[in-house]
């Protein structure tokens, strides 16, 4: 999904993180000033299967997204004709393939603009860069996501697996 962040001096940056719906770690991000289309959710995409070598990957990957038109054209294309040993397939939310929301891509924006930016606005685009990279860092390694029983992202993709009993006895 696709959020939108103002900045002061070069307007409206278009922001997009892709996540892993286990353990909840941002995996790439991107941002633009231009129009976020299909062209930008291919590039990203292209980009994190390159940089987490998800073409090697043997379970199938699905990619949830939600009904905007950055999701479809050439990004459908892109998962259509994909061409390594995953399966891929894009799901897009609130349809029969998946009824739910995208509501996961949806909370990240909220986390990044409330609880970490808490309403400042960036200068520059690189102030903005800058602050969607402190971002990650914070999300995937400082933040604890109730549902990960006290581990934070990073730690659940490097192989921990969460622990509903883990704080029981304290």
């Amino acid at each position: 999904d696709i959020t939108f962040v103002p900045t002061l001096e070069n307007g409206m940056q278009k922001v997009a993180f892709v996540k892993d719906n286990f353990s909840k770690a941002i995996l790439h991000y991107a941002s633009v000033s231009e129009k976020a289309d299909s062209k930008f959710i291919t590039k990203l995409f292209k980009e994190t299967f390159e940089k987490h070598n998800l073409n090697r990957v043997k379970k199938p990957i699905n990619i949830l997204t939600d009904g905007g038109s950055e999701n479809k054209g050439e990004f459908t294309t892109w998962v259509n004709h994909f061409n390594a040993p995953p399966m891929v397939s894009k799901i897009t939310a609130r349809t029969n393939d998946f009824p739910l929301s995208n509501s996961m891509a949806e909370s990240t924006h909220s986390i990044y603009k409330t609880e970490f930016l808490q309403g400042q606005i960036s200068r520059t685009i690189k102030n903005h860069l800058d602050s969607l990279e402190r971002f990650v860092e914070y999300y995937n390694y400082e933040r604890h996501p109730a549902d990960l029983c006290g581990l934070h992202p990073m730690e659940v993709i490097a192989g921990k697996i969460p622990d509903k009993d883990f704080f029981k006895d304290q």
